[in-house]
């Protein structure tokens, strides 16, 4: 499977209607989440280089949607290390990408990462997401915005709720 994932509508990083927010443009495929980073200096830390936030911002995003892609668990953020390596510069383009690790009980662990056209790492975060309890599904789902995905990728966020033998609202605890 593979192609353009769809976006959280009130995301900052990818909600497309947010003047103010980034616009990111996912895909799967392969096991990566990958998306083209280009970022303006709206959000820079320092002269030119993008602030050390909206990197792992950018980053636990794509590590939310490549856990989801290859478990169909909704995960939270539980707990991270980061690792910026180089400067990652506005205006400049770069890479990302979001690799799922294993899963242990609730804990799932992923990574994602910021490279450049030769593949040399800017900045790196490891992650320990945990399986999220009682999110009701319909208000989780409802949220997104599938105009650009393909079919077969809406399909597989939509059969979650086929999955879970309907019990909607409430996902089923494990």
């Amino acid at each position: 499977m593979k192609g353009r994932l769809p976006v959280y509508r009130d995301s900052f990083f990818c909600g497309p209607d947010r003047p103010d927010g980034l616009k990111l443009n996912m895909t799967y495929e392969d096991h990566l989440v990958c998306c083209d980073l280009l970022v303006d200096s709206r959000f820079e830390g320092y002269t030119d280089v993008l602030h050390g936030g909206m990197i792992f911002g950018i980053l636990d995003v794509m590590i939310w949607y490549v856990i989801f892609m290859e478990t169909k668990r909704i995960c939270m953020t539980r707990k991270t290390e980061t690792e910026f390596l180089k400067p990652v510069m506005c205006n400049t383009l770069h890479k990302a990408k979001a690799q799922f690790l294993r899963i242990e009980d609730r804990d799932v662990y992923a990574s994602a990462w910021i490279e450049d056209e030769a593949g040399e790492i800017y900045a790196k975060v490891d992650a320990l997401f945990r399986e999220a309890r009682d999110i009701p599904l319909s208000a989780f789902i409802d949220r997104f915005d599938f105009s650009y995905t393909t079919p077969e990728i809406k399909e597989y966020f939509l059969s979650l709720h086929e999955e879970r033998g309907g019990q909607n609202p409430l996902l089923v605890k494990t």
